[in-house]
């Protein structure tokens, strides 16, 4: 059966990050009893990992104008400062964000971070009922759900993380948290068939070359208009917080209303999903079910040199991600150890270095051109290219709306 399923392009951005937050600051510091302009621009501070500066603002405008999620941001930011006193006030924020809420979604937010503050102090029974009650105001709080089964695979209790994805699922919850949960507690127990089955890899990867959008003679030409439009961006930034990026560089937002080659690109890769989607109708399968009807291409740059990688993550946000390679150096492309290598497979900090190896790993070699996609929930990791060249890809997620 074919189901309808429309994707849209993320809007570029008017301004650059670094100019929004130099204009926010001279708005507020002219007008310095508007809360609103503060709420803003400490948010976007939070945003640009200046935790501190936010920490400060948030503080003063709770004292003055008390709100269940500047209280949330004043815990997240607390958290990220990952200091034992920082915790302790990140867990008071969150009893006060939990107390400001006026619904049940600013519950659950305030109880998933009440809960990473308590188990981030060893309170790890404390963090769990935070965590369930979190679930039981809203169901789909990923944050909490991701904090929980962490909570049960550390434990030892994988059957505890299938018993709550199982019961997700039957009201119609699906995220890649939950998706990604299931395949690691089934690995945690040994069931290497079904771990793999949640994963869906061998079903679900798609690889190949980009096809050239008309208005451009080759796939390289773009590239290049591409690399010098991403030259010039602002906001580029060095091991943006809370990333799976060590040692490298991002551009979270890259489009602006001028940028011709990334708009092509984005263009061109939407075409891709779109026909890459078009052949999932033939699967009834978690996955394949949880496809929304309307989507957004969300995307980023990952520029790294000689010793940048990425972590083993998935993508919390997304329902289906890609990354298409701008620029790839030549040891990568045409070398043979993993070097500048993308990696599927299972990390073994979560599962354990035998789970891990036998649920295997699927490598893959870069090239200027190529395209992926892949379920959010599939684990991946990057490898240090030890190049004198840059390694530039454009990263995104596929976003339910």
């Amino acid at each position: 059966m074919t189901r309808s399923f429309t994707l849209d392009i993320e809007p570029p951005i008017a301004l650059a990050k670094t100019h929004e937050v130099a204009l926010l600051q001279q708005a507020v510091a002219a007008n310095p009893g508007a809360v609103a302009l503060r709420a803003k621009l400490a948010v976007l501070l939070f945003t640009q990992d200046r935790f501190v500066e936010a920490i400060e603002m948030l503080t003063g405008l709770l004292a003055e104008a008390p709100d269940a999620d500047l209280a949330w941001y004043l815990g997240e930011a607390y958290i990220s400062l990952e200091t034992p006193a920082d915790d302790r006030r990140a867990e008071a924020a969150a009893l006060r964000s939990l107390e400001l809420a006026e619904d049940e979604y600013q519950r659950a937010s305030a109880l998933a971070v009440l809960g990473k503050a308590l188990r981030r102090q060893g309170r790890d029974t404390e963090a769990r009922n935070a965590l369930v009650e979190a679930l039981e105001a809203n169901p789909r709080d990923t944050n909490a759900y991701k904090r929980l089964a962490a909570l049960d695979l550390e434990a030892g209790t994988p059957g505890d993380i299938l018993l709550t994805a199982e019961r997700l699922l039957a009201r119609g919850v699906g995220h890649s948290r939950l998706m990604v949960a299931r395949a690691l507690a089934f690995a945690k127990l040994g069931q290497m068939d079904q771990a793999r089955a949640a994963v869906g890899l061998d079903r679900f990867l798609f690889r190949d070359l980009l096809t050239s959008p008309p208005s451009w003679d080759s796939i390289t030409a773009l590239n290049a208009a591409v690399k010098a439009e991403l030259a010039r961006h602002p906001d580029l930034r060095f091991n943006r917080y809370g990333t799976a990026s060590t040692e490298t560089w991002r551009i979270d937002e890259p489009a602006f209303p001028s940028s011709i080659a990334i708009a092509a690109l984005q263009g061109s890769i939407r075409e891709a999903v779109l026909a890459h989607v078009a052949t999932l109708d033939a699967y009834d399968e978690p996955w394949t079910n949880m496809r929304p009807a309307v989507a957004r291409l969300h995307n980023w740059c990952v520029l790294t040199d000689a010793e940048g990688f990425e972590e083993w993550h998935v993508h919390q946000g997304g329902w289906m991600s890609g990354v298409y390679y701008i620029d790839v150096p030549d040891a990568v492309s045409q070398g043979t150890g993993k070097g500048g290598c993308i990696a599927f497979g299972l990390p073994d900090e979560a599962v354990g270095k035998e789970a891990a190896a036998a649920f295997g790993e699927t490598l893959i070699r870069p090239e200027a051109g190529l395209l992926l996609l892949f379920p959010s929930h599939a684990y991946h990791r990057t490898f240090a290219h030890g190049s004198d060249q840059r390694r530039i890809c454009l990263a995104f997620d596929i976003k339910p709306l």
